[in-house]
């Protein structure tokens, strides 16, 4: 089969011809009399061996890894004394406050031994989480629907990997967080990208994503606000999405991690009324507490229960001196932590009036503080240009093909102190105007 395909040169992973030959195969075990569901997993192992034969030698390049080769370089380069200022790194720059770092000791002056807690999470954590969202979104979403897990990569990875079998489908809008697509992979289902546009202001398709979710989806990835592009989906589109993932049986995964980041309210899953959904959020943004690691999901309890086996088997638990800290920052540490959002956001509006003086296009964000410009030049690669910029200028960006197919445009994480923004700008825009293949 894989000389075949290499002989006709046909792409390594073709989901369509994926459903077709299964759906074959379905068909000929009916007429044989033989199980459809052996003749189906006979078939996920032919495909899966003909693709582990065809990349023998030749590895699929990770999306993740162009967003962590510029991570690295800055931090090899500020490691040896070098002044980077740095657009690449996704986290917020303000310190956790003390509030938290107190909730974090006082778990050690309470016990001397902190051992195992429930994969779950704390009880109380939970139950503050639940009363939260309840306020928030009027809802009636009960703690047995809530888990904690160590950072929202996780919560994502193990929401996928509860799910998402080998094969299956997972419909993906773009430019999107290149850990999604990872996580898919990992477990072998099928990203399905569903491609945007600047021109369209970074709208999803709804006739595209139908015919997506109609060819049959296990699950439908959305982020509003979005990293990287900033884009909040409209309330009615967003219903729109929601509606048509409901008749096609596929599985909402929400990531609202920047949902506090925003100018105007973004609409959330949990107000949708729907029940096949996960919804993840985080403390890492929202508190600063990125290497922290924890984070949470809401979804049904039946869900839940399937995606906490996933916890218990890779993580046991996240530390309860972490929990703590974040029960303490729901309780006392949002106005702080909503000036400090507020801070950045500012930053961000700095931004795009410094970007607006140089040779790029870009969608003014809703949310988050992530702008993703395009360089109006022709030929422009965003993976040259990003080490290009760090070795010459000493200012390290993400390349836009981290994303997706998006070649021309880069991201900048803004994020940084203010002062810095318009020296950063105007180098970006001094290399734009230098660049040539």
């Amino acid at each position: 089969m894989a000389e075949v395909k290499q002989s006709k040169g046909l792409p390594i992973i073709d989901t369509d011809a994926e459903q077709s030959a299964l759906s074959n195969l379905a068909h000929a075990a009916r007429e044989l009399g033989l199980s459809t569901e052996f003749a189906r997993r006979f078939g996920e192992l032919l495909i899966e061996e003909t693709i582990r034969v065809e990349e023998q030698g030749k590895p699929r390049q990770s999306k993740d890894q162009l967003l962590k080769e510029v991570v690295e370089l800055a931090l090899r380069l500020s490691s040896k004394g070098e002044r980077v200022t740095r657009f690449e790194i996704g986290e917020p720059n303000f310190p956790a406050s003390p509030q938290v770092i107190q909730g974090l000791t006082e778990t050690f002056r309470k016990k001397k031994i902190v051992g195992y807690g429930p994969a779950a999470g704390l009880p109380e954590l939970r139950m503050a989480l639940a009363d939260e969202l309840n306020v928030e979104h009027d809802t009636e979403i009960e703690p047995d629907q809530i888990l904690i897990t160590p950072g929202g990569r996780f919560g994502i990875f193990a929401s996928i990997a509860g799910f998402v079998s080998q094969i299956e489908r997972v419909v993906i809008p773009q430019p999107a967080w290149p850990a999604y697509e990872e996580c898919v992979d990992f477990i072998k289902g099928r990203v399905i990208p569903l491609n945007t546009t600047l021109e369209e202001r970074w709208e999803i398709d709804v006739g595209k994503l139908e015919t997506e979710l109609r060819k049959g989806a296990r699950m439908l990835i959305l982020n509003t606000p979005s990293n990287p592009t900033g884009k909040i989906i409209s309330k009615s589109k967003f219903e729109e999405i929601i509606e048509l993932a409901q008749r096609y049986e596929a599985l909402v995964l929400s990531d609202e991690v920047y949902d506090k980041y925003v100018r105007a309210r973004a609409p959330s899953i949990l107000e949708s009324g729907r029940e096949n959904y996960i919804y993840v959020n985080s403390f890492s943004k929202q508190f600063s507490l990125t290497g922290w690691r924890i984070a949470y999901l809401v979804t049904t309890k039946e869900n839940a229960m399937r995606i906490k086996r996933v916890i218990q088997t890779v993580a046991t638990c996240v530390p309860e001196f972490i929990q703590n800290a974040a029960l303490v920052a729901i309780k006392k540490g949002r106005r702080e932590a909503q000036r400090n959002i507020n801070a950045i956001m500012k930053k961000v509006e700095l931004t795009c009036r410094e970007l607006g003086k140089i040779d790029v296009s870009f969608y003014r964000p809703d949310g988050t503080f992530y702008v993703f410009p395009r360089a109006n030049k022709p030929n422009f690669d965003s993976v040259r240009f990003a080490k290009q910029l760090l070795e010459q200028h000493r200012v390290s960006i993400s390349p836009g093909l981290a994303f997706g197919n998006y070649p021309a445009f880069f991201r900048l994480a803004v994020s940084l102190p203010a002062a810095k923004i318009p020296g950063a700008v105007k180098a970006i825009g001094k290399a734009i105007d230098a660049w040539s293949l």
